[in-house]
C-alpha cells in the first residue's frame, strides 16, 4: 500500500522520524536517561519556532498517522466481531440452532424440549451513553468501511480526527436510535435462520414458538444517576417516540411480507385488519408525541394538561399490548400459503414479541442515596434514627405486606419532588398509557443495603408495578463487590423479596467495572467480580427459589473493555462471566442470564450496519449455551488464586494513592479531550482543587488521560507484586489455566501499547530545568525570554518530579512484569513494532505543540487584574491547558482593532493621533492568541489519533 509518506510532497519523513525513535531507543541501555519521544518532539518544536516548519506540516504528519491508526483499528473491529461474510455469520447460527434441535425430532418430547430450550433469553446487550462518543459520525462511518473492506489497501479516513460539535442527549438518543435500527434488522435475520432449522426439523408447527433468542435494552434518555438535566417529561416523550418507531417498523416490515400473501378474501381480510390496527396506533401516537413534545418545549401547564388529556384519551386506537397483533399474525402463519411468508411473518411476530412497544427495552437508573432519601417521606424521623438496621429492616418489610396501592396521572407525577418516587411513578404511566407488557429495569447505583431495595419493592408495589419492574442493585465499588452475595443472601432470608422475585421470575444484579477498575485496577476488578458471580449462584441454590432466574447485567465498559480487549468478543464475553461462573449456576439447575453493554460511540460502532450486528447478534445467543464441566487449575489451587488476586489488589490500592498518580491525572485533568458526551465530566460536588484526586473522577475520563498520558497503570501494573515469591509455581498455572491465560493477555496487550517514555516525555513541560537548558545554550535567541519565564515560574513545580517518581516507580514493576510474561511465552511489545512507533510518533508530535502552547503562554502580555481573574491565574490555566478560558479573558483584556467599525470620513474635525496599543493588540491576537488556539485544537485531535490505537476512548 502506497502511503502518504512516500509522496515527494510532504514537508516532515514520517518513516525517518520513526526510525529515529528506534535508533534513539536502541541507544537507551548505554545512556539510559534519553527519552526518545522527548528527543523527538524536541527537534520537531525547535523546527516549528524557527520556522524551519510550519503548524500545518506538522498537522499533516500527524494526520497521515491518525489516518492510518483508524484504519487499523477498523481492521482490528472487523477481528473482535468475527465478521467474514453474512453466509458464514448465518451457516453458524444454523448449525447451533441445529444442535438443539437434537438428532430425532420425530421423538415424542423433542419438540417441548426444543420449545423449552429456547424458552427464555440466555444473554442480552445494553446500550449505554456514557461520554464515549470520541469520534463523529463520519469518521465511525469511515472507520466501519474499512472493517467491512477488510484490508488498508486504497482506503482513505479524509475527515477529522474529533467528535461532532455540541454532543447532547438528543444526539446520543439519536445514535442508540441508529444502533437499535441495525438490532432489529438483524433480529429479524436471525429469527428467519430460526424458523428455516426449526421448520426442517419440526414442520409448520415450528412457526408457532415465540423463541426469545436474547434481550435487547437501552438506558438512553432514562439515567438519572449522576445527572440533573433529565425531566420525567423528557423520558416519558422519549418513550413515545420510540413506540411510535416500532410500531412504523413493524408495519413497514408487514408491507414488504405482503406480497407474499396472496389474494385470498380471508388473507386480505387478516391483512387488512393488521394495516389498520398499525395505521390507527401510529396515527394515536403521532398525536400524543406532538402534544408532550410541545409541553415539553413549553413548560407550561396547561400544555402538560393538554399533552396527558391526548396520552389518556382512551379512544381505543391507542395501543398498549402487541396481543391482538401477534394473535392476528398466528392466522396469518396458519393461512400463508407457503413456507417463506410463514417464516416471515413468524420472525416479525418474534420481534414485536421481543422488544415490545419500543424500539428495545428500557433501563431506567437512579441512586441508592435518592431512594433513600425519598423514603423519609413516608417514615418518622425518630423512626430511622432510633432503630437498628435489622428492627427498621423489620419495618419495610411491614410496610410492603400492608402497603395499598396508589394511582397516578401526570399532574401528580409533575409534582412529586423525589427523583426515585418520580421513576416509580413514570413506570406506572409507561405501563398504563404506553406499554403493559414489557419488563422495565430499575438500576440502583451504589446500592450497599437490602433496606434501599426493599424501600424500592414498597415504591413499586405502592404504584402497581412490582409485577413488571426489575429491581436491581448496582455492585461496582470494591466493598460493594465483596459484599454484594451476602446482601442478596440478607434479601432472600426475607419473605417480602422472596415473594418479589418469585412473582417477577428472576433475581437482578447489575456489576460495574468503572469504579472497581479504579481503585483496585482492572483485572482484580475482574477477579472481583467472578468471585461476586460465585457467590450468587452459592445463594441462590441455598436459598431454594427453583426455577427462579439470575440476571447479572456487566456494565463492562472499563479502561480495555470496549475496544482493546484481547481476542474475540465471545472471549470478551467469557472474561465477563467466566465458564466456571456459568458451570455454579447449571450444576445446581440455576438458569442464568448474562447482558453487558455496549457504551457509546465505540460500543455503538458494532452495529454499525446489519451485516455486523447480525454477528455480534449470533455470537450473544451463541454465548448463551450451557457450559460444560471442565476443571480449571485457577479454581484448584485456590490459596494461589487468591492470594494472587488480593496482592494484585493492594498493590494497585497503593498506586492509587501514590502521588505521582494524582499529578498525572490532574497535569492538565480532562483538558486535554474532546468533551465526548452530555453528562458532565466532574462527578456532582466536584471542585477544581481536586482535578487530580482520582476519587472525585468519573471513570472514562480517568482512562481516557491514562491512555493520552501513555500507560494505563490500572491495567499493567502489578503482576510482579501479584505473584510475589511463587514464580515458578505461577507461571506453571498461567500456562495451563483457561481462566487465567485471558487475565495476563490482556495486561500483556495493554503493556504492547503503553509506554513509560510517553509518561515521562508528557510530564517534561513542568520541568524548570528542560525550559533552563533550552534558554542556555543561545539556539533560539528570539524565545529566550519564553524560556527564562517558563523556567523561573515552574522552579517551585512538583508535577515533573511528581509524574516522573510515578514513572520511575512503574517502571521497576514493569521489569518483572516484562520476565513473568517471557517465560509465559506471551509478548508485551518490548520491542515495538511499527505500529507502536508511530503511537510514540504521535505523543511526540502533541508534546511538540504542548511546547508551543507553553512558550506561547509565557509571552502573553500581563493586564490589570480584573475581578475575573489574574494575570497569574491566566498563565496557571494556560500550563493546565485551559485553553478556551485563557483566550477568552485575554480578548476581553486586550480586544482587537474591529475594522468595520473604523472611521469612513463621516467626522469633519481631524485628528493625527490614533491610539498606538490598537495594532499591538492586533498582534497578541495573530502571533499568540490565534497559533495557542490552534495548537490546543490539534492536541485534543491529536488525542483522538492516540486513542484509535487503543481502539476506544477511556
Amino acid at each position: 500500500m502506497q502511503t502518504a509518506d512516500t509522496q515527494s510532497s510532504q514537508k516532515i519523513d514520517g518513516k525517518k522520524l520513526r526510525d529515529e525513535l528506534r535508533t534513539w531507543r536502541s541507544q537507551i541501555p548505554d545512556q539510559p536517561a534519553i527519552n526518545p519521544i522527548v528527543n523527538v518532539a524536541f527537534n520537531l518544536s525547535r523546527d516549528l519556532e524557527s520556522g524551519k516548519i510550519k503548524f500545518q506540516d506538522l498537522k499533516d504528519l500527524a494526520t497521515r498517522l491518525m489516518d492510518r491508526a483508524a484504519i487499523r483499528r477498523g481492521l482490528h473491529l472487523k477481528e473482535q466481531i468475527g465478521y467474514v461474510d453474512d453466509q458464514t455469520t448465518l451457516a453458524e447460527f444454523s448449525k447451533f440452532v441445529a444442535q438443539t434441535v437434537g438428532a430425532d425430532p420425530r421423538g415424542d418430547k423433542a419438540f417441548e424440549a426444543f420449545e423449552q430450550r429456547w424458552s427464555r433469553a440466555r444473554s442480552g446487550i445494553v446500550f449505554t451513553a456514557h461520554p464515549t462518543f470520541g469520534c463523529s459520525e463520519a469518521l465511525y462511518d469511515k472507520i466501519v468501511s474499512v472493517a467491512m473492506a477488510g484490508t488498508a489497501e486504497g482506503q482513505q479516513i479524509g475527515v477529522p480526527h474529533r467528535p461532532d460539535n455540541g454532543i447532547s442527549l438528543e444526539y446520543e438518543h439519536k445514535r442508540v436510535s441508529n444502533a437499535i435500527d441495525k438490532v432489529r434488522d438483524a433480529y429479524v435475520a436471525v429469527l428467519n435462520t430460526f424458523y428455516s432449522v426449526s421448520a426442517a426439523g419440526f414442520g409448520d408447527k415450528a412457526y408457532k414458538l415465540r423463541p426469545k433468542l436474547m434481550t435487547v435494552a437501552s438506558w438512553v434518555g432514562y439515567d438519572l444517576d449522576g445527572r440533573t438535566d433529565i425531566n420525567w417529561l423528557y423520558s416519558f416523550v422519549i418513550r413515545l417516540r420510540e413506540k411510535r418507531t416500532a410500531l412504523i417498523d413493524i408495519r413497514d416490515r408487514f408491507q414488504t411480507i405482503r406480497p407474499l400473501l396472496g389474494e385470498a378474501p380471508d388473507m386480505q381480510r387478516l391483512v387488512r385488519q393488521v394495516i389498520g390496527k398499525l395505521d390507527l396506533a401510529v396515527s394515536a401516537v403521532d398525536t400524543q408525541v406532538r402534544a408532550a413534545e410541545q409541553a415539553n418545549a413549553s413548560g407550561s401547564g396547561d400544555l402538560l394538561a393538554k399533552a396527558a388529556n391526548a396520552v389518556t384519551a382512551g379512544d381505543g386506537y391507542n395501543m398498549v399490548s402487541f396481543d391482538s397483533l401477534l394473535q392476528l399474525f398466528d392466522q396469518l402463519i396458519d393461512a400463508a400459503p407457503e413456507s417463506q411468508a410463514k417464516r416471515d411473518i413468524a420472525s416479525l411476530s418474534g420481534l414485536a414479541q421481543a422488544t415490545g412497544l419500543g424500539n428495545s427495552h428500557i433501563h431506567l437508573r437512579v441512586n441508592a442515596v435518592q431512594i433513600n432519601n425519598a423514603f423519609r417521606a413516608f417514615v418518622h424521623e425518630s423512626w430511622t434514627k432510633d432503630l437498628t438496621e435489622r428492627q427498621a429492616q423489620a419495618r419495610i418489610v411491614e410496610m410492603i405486606r400492608t402497603v395499598k396501592p396508589e394511582t397516578v396521572n401526570f399532574e401528580t407525577l409533575d409534582l412529586e419532588q423525589a427523583t426515585a418516587i418520580r421513576q416509580f411513578a413514570l413506570a406506572a404511566q409507561i405501563r398504563k398509557h404506553v406499554d403493559r407488557d414489557t419488563p422495565i429495569r430499575y438500576l440502583i447505583a451504589e446500592c450497599e443495603s437490602p433496606a434501599t431495595i426493599l424501600i424500592a419493592i414498597y415504591f413499586a408495589k405502592l404504584f402497581g408495578v412490582d409485577d413488571i419492574v426489575d429491581i436491581s442493585p448496582l455492585f461496582e465499588t470494591p466493598a460493594a463487590l465483596e459484599t454484594g452475595s451476602r446482601l442478596i443472601e440478607r434479601l432472600l432470608a426475607e419473605d417480602a423479596y422472596r415473594d418479589y422475585v418469585k412473582r417477577r421470575g428472576r433475581i437482578a444484579v447489575q456489576t460495574g467495572y468503572s469504579d472497581a477498575g479504579r481503585f483496585i485496577g482492572q483485572i482484580a476488578a475482574g477477579l472481583a467480580h467472578e468471585r461476586l458471580q460465585h457467590g450468587l449462584a452459592n445463594t441462590v441454590h441455598k436459598s431454594g427459589l427453583t426455577g427462579v432466574e439470575t440476571l447479572i447485567y456487566s456494565t463492562h465498559g472499563e479502561s480495555m473493555g470496549r475496544g482493546t480487549h484481547p481476542g474475540t468478543l465471545r472471549r470478551r464475553f467469557r472474561y465477563l462471566l467466566s465458564g466456571e461462573s456459568r458451570w455454579r449456576f447449571f450444576r445446581h439447575g440455576l438458569p442464568v442470564k448474562h447482558e453487558t453493554s455496549f457504551q457509546g460511540g465505540d460500543g455503538f460502532m458494532y452495529f454499525a450496519n446489519s451485516q455486523l450486528a447480525t454477528r455480534v447478534l449470533t455470537t450473544v445467543i451463541m454465548d448463551g449455551r450451557d457450559p460444560g464441566e471442565g476443571v480449571d487449575p485457577f479454581y484448584t489451587d485456590t490459596n494461589l488464586s487468591l492470594d494472587f488476586q488480593l496482592r494484585l489488589r493492594d498493590y494497585q490500592q497503593d498506586l492509587f494513592k501514590h502521588p505521582g498518580y494524582r499529578a498525572l491525572l490532574g497535569a492538565y485533568g480532562a483538558n486535554m479531550l474532546f468533551k465526548t458526551g452530555s453528562r458532565p465530566v466532574k462527578r456532582q460536588g466536584d471542585h477544581a482543587s481536586e482535578r487530580g484526586d482520582p476519587a472525585r473522577m468519573r471513570a472514562i475520563p480517568n482512562n481516557a488521560i491514562l491512555q493520552q498520558f501513555g500507560y494505563v497503570a490500572n491495567v499493567v501494573s502489578g503482576l510482579g507484586a501479584a505473584v510475589g515469591s511463587e514464580r515458578e509455581r505461577f507461571i506453571d498455572l498461567a500456562k495451563r489455566s483457561t481462566r487465567l491465560r485471558p487475565l495476563i493477555e490482556m495486561i500483556a496487550r495493554a503493556k504492547q501499547l503503553s509506554s513509560l517514555n510517553a509518561v515521562g516525555a508528557n510530564g517534561i513541560v513542568f520541568d524548570a530545568g528542560f525550559w533552563a537548558n533550552r534558554a542556555s545554550w543561545g539556539r533560539e535567541p528570539h524565545l529566550e525570554a519564553a524560556f527564562k519565564t517558563l523556567s523561573t515560574r515552574l522552579l517551585g513545580d512538583t508535577r515533573s518530579q511528581a509524574v516522573n517518581g510515578l514513572a520511575h516507580h512503574l517502571r521497576l514493576d514493569a521489569i518483572e512484569l516484562h520476565g513473568i510474561l517471557e517465560e509465559i511465552g506471551i509478548d508485551a511489545g518490548k520491542i515495538p513494532d511499527d505500529h507502536r512507533l508511530e503511537l510514540d510518533l504521535l505523543h511526540a508530535i502533541r508534546l511538540a505543540l504542548m511546547m508551543r502552547v507553553f512558550i506561547l503562554a509565557a509571552q502573553l502580555p500581563r493586564f490589570t487584574a480584573t475581578t475575573e481573574a489574574t494575570y497569574d491565574q491566566i498563565f496557571q490555566q494556560a500550563l493546565a491547558l485551559e485553553i478556551p478560558e485563557v483566550i477568552r479573558v485575554m480578548r476581553q483584556a486586550f480586544p482587537r482593532r474591529d475594522e468595520t467599525k473604523a472611521s469612513s470620513g463621516s467626522f469633519t474635525e481631524q485628528a493625527t493621533y490614533l491610539p498606538r496599543g490598537m495594532d499591538d493588540y492586533g498582534r497578541i491576537e495573530t502571533e499568540i492568541l490565534e497559533p495557542m488556539e490552534a495548537a490546543y485544537e490539534f492536541i485534543r485531535e491529536v488525542g483522538t489519533g492516540i486513542s484509535h490505537h487503543w481502539g476506544a476512548f477511556g
